[in-house]
């Protein structure tokens, strides 16, 4: 989906042009544009519909990581919802995208973490990593699964 069009370009444009009052004359930087223009102004419209086909790309995008993450988890075999967690979070992905790809809650994800780190102290995920970020790694053999948390489990 091509998200920039030629209306949200001419909008972009017309609040880029200096009038006699100077820059300022748009507002402060601070200021959001929904207070500056009117509701019904065409360029207010044109960024609207750019953010709203911005947030269709970004979800697209995340569903379509999120289910090549789960392919990529089927095709080491790993079944066991214990694991897949333990597995995840030595990749670096912290207990909400966890959940998001494992359609588990938070808490029963944040429970497995939690003594995963009692059993083992040395294994600390770095919980910052994005879907994306987590398929590269997985793609690349590029995970905790030499951590010797993993030693015991049969892939």
């Amino acid at each position: 989906m091509d998200c920039i069009t030629e209306d949200f370009k001419a909008a972009l444009r017309s609040l880029d042009k200096r009038n006699h009052y100077g820059i300022d004359g748009w507002g402060k930087p601070h200021e959001k544009l929904e207070d500056i223009l009117s509701p019904d102004d065409w360029r207010l419209k044109a960024i609207k519909a750019f953010r709203r086909r911005i947030k269709i790309t970004e979800d697209s995008r995340e569903s379509r990581v999120i289910n090549d993450i789960r392919g990529e988890i089927g095709k080491r075999g790993i079944t066991d919802k214990g694991v897949q967690i333990d597995y995840l979070y030595s990749i670096g992905l912290g207990c909400t995208r966890i959940g998001k790809i494992l359609k588990l809650s938070h808490n029963t994800v944040a429970d497995r973490i939690l003594k995963l780190r009692k059993e083992n102290p040395s294994v600390q995920g770095k919980n910052s990593i994005h879907y994306i970020d987590a398929l590269v790694l997985m793609r690349n053999g590029m995970t905790g699964i030499d951590d010797k948390t993993f030693k015991s489990y049969q892939y």
